[in-house]
């Protein structure tokens, strides 16, 4: 007879087993060396301890909820990680932004839009979504408290811990190293301040999480409300300095304009070396449109409208173009423009005047 046969066989000998005194231990043994499973044997004993106090055995979790546990946990940590990270790049482009390295390259406003555009949008995307997943996950805990003992929560907790541990032993060397070599500028110093601010308050939150079994509602809200301001505030300071979405389409545009009068020249300059052997019998252009390439890459990209040509004497011209904005500080000062009509005067010698 099989167990699914006989389950009444399994509880009325755990009955009459414990009525006599016998302990749990020699109950299980005995009835494992007769062929039943330990699952049976212990489902029946639960059923005894059921009948006799009255209450049912509380249940620890399922496998679907340890599954939700671990999705959600998985979850919090790689949002965290994202707008961490992405928070510090940011950081790390406005300083650049604001105080430029007098030994490198001088970081533009095309390519600061360029760096920051990505850092803008993790935030955006991966804070609201931590906040949501660490809402659920404490509504979760709420409703179970053994949730806080999930196994993939500790593992997770601690290896968060390393990994912040790290970076703060990182940084303080890197700090200390620059001093030591008198390469601690102003730009290095807030670079290094920002990422121990971001990596201590990671470290300081999961650490107080570990140390405790309890839940502390006032703990997740103040490290909310600290981070939601961080993130706004880093937000504000992006947008501030890369402008909005239909700055940054002007501002665009006007890079295509550039880049297309920019070629007009190069290829001018081009069909002026070209048209004669000898410079005194060389001549422009009579329009635009002679010269090699797309005719689109000679008109405005935004009206489709061609640009104007005012061919010259000796190889001067100029070309005229309707600009959204004024040119970007700490480019070529040949191509500066103000906003609005502006002509360039070029010389077929050598592009520009």
């Amino acid at each position: 007879m099989s167990e699914s046969q006989a389950p009444d066989k399994v509880l009325d000998f755990v009955r009459a087993a414990k009525a006599k005194g016998v302990g749990d231990d020699s109950v299980v043994s005995l009835l494992r060396q007769n062929g039943w499973s330990e699952r049976r044997v212990y489902d029946a004993l639960s059923t005894y301890y059921e009948e006799m106090l009255g209450t049912s055995i509380p249940a620890r979790g399922t496998r679907v909820e340890s599954a939700r546990d671990a999705f959600y946990y998985l979850l919090a940590f790689i949002t965290l990680g994202c707008w961490t990270v992405a928070l510090v790049l940011l950081a790390d482009q406005y300083v650049d932004h604001v105080i430029p390295d007098v030994l490198g390259y001088p970081l533009t406003g095309s390519s600061f839009r360029s760096e920051v555009a990505g850092q803008l949008a993790t935030l955006i995307i991966a804070y609201p979504l931590f906040l949501l997943i660490s809402r659920l996950i404490a509504v979760e805990v709420a409703r179970r408290p053994e949730a806080l003992e999930s196994g993939v929560r500790k593992w997770l907790t601690y290896i968060a811990l390393v990994i912040t541990a790290v970076t703060l032993l990182g940084d303080a060397v890197w700090f200390l190293t620059s001093f030591l070599t008198g390469d601690l500028t102003a730009r290095f110093a807030w670079k290094a301040i920002v990422l121990f601010v971001v990596a201590a308050g990671v470290f300081s939150y999961y650490l107080a999480t570990v140390r405790t079994a309890r839940v502390a509602p006032w703990r997740d809200r103040l490290y909310a409300t600290i981070s939601s301001v961080v993130v706004v505030l880093a937000l504000v300071l992006g947008f501030t300095a890369a402008g909005t979405p239909s700055k940054q389409r002007e501002l665009g545009m006007d890079e295509v304009r550039m880049n297309r009068i920019s070629s007009i020249a190069a290829d001018v300059s081009i069909y002026w070396t070209q048209s004669a052997p000898r410079e005194n019998e060389r001549h422009l252009p009579r329009s635009l449109f002679v010269l090699p390439g797309e005719p689109s890459s000679r008109e405005d990209p935004q009206t489709s409208q061609p640009f104007e040509y005012h061919p010259g004497i000796l190889g001067k011209y100029s070309v005229c173009a309707v600009f959204d904005d004024a040119s970007e500080k700490g480019g070529s000062p040949e191509w500066a423009h103000p906003a609005g009509r502006h002509c360039f005067a070029l010389d077929a010698h050598r592009g520009t005047l």
